[in-house]
């Protein structure tokens, strides 16, 4: 497991402790809120076809933020987008600090089917043995030839 992602999801301040600053000041150079501090991170996303996207955050910045960002890079919700650092999924309400998140950080991206987006859209959260029922009689139903697309 990476280093600092079992503290994701704690109180920001108990998570590892900030990168040291760069070399010849380059930090300062970015723009600190505090000496040694960047005040914005770069984290590349790995997706698993491969493709790498490379996102900005604020330090302090939440993963929602992250999650939002990469659903409009993708053009998909956000409520399908997924994180992970370290095979711990990371929490909406986390800063990028509590994570273990630094300058350069690579984070997993899963992409869940269309159904989480529009179940999120609708405030609604299922547990995901419902989904998963859910998805396989729409598969039985689709061989079965029983479904009728809709067109809005």
């Amino acid at each position: 497991m990476a280093q600092g992602a079992s503290n994701c999801g704690k109180a920001a301040g108990k998570g590892p402790p900030p990168p040291p600053p760069a070399p010849g000041g380059k930090a300062a150079a970015k723009g600190s809120k505090r000496a040694g501090q960047p005040e914005s991170i770069q984290v590349v996303a790995a997706l698993m076809d491969g493709r790498e996207l490379t996102l900005q955050t604020e330090w302090d910045g939440r993963v929602e933020g992250l999650r939002m960002s990469l659903g409009t890079r993708l053009g998909i919700s956000s409520h399908r987008v997924k994180l992970a650092l370290g095979g711990e999924v990371l929490k909406n309400e986390s800063t990028a600090k509590a994570c273990g998140l630094v300058d350069g950080s690579v984070v997993n991206v899963v992409v869940l089917p269309p159904l989480y987006g529009t179940l999120g859209r609708a405030g609604v959260t299922a547990p995901g043995e419902v989904v998963a029922a859910k998805m396989e009689l729409h598969d039985a139903l689709a061989q079965a030839g029983k479904l009728t697309p809709i067109h809005t």
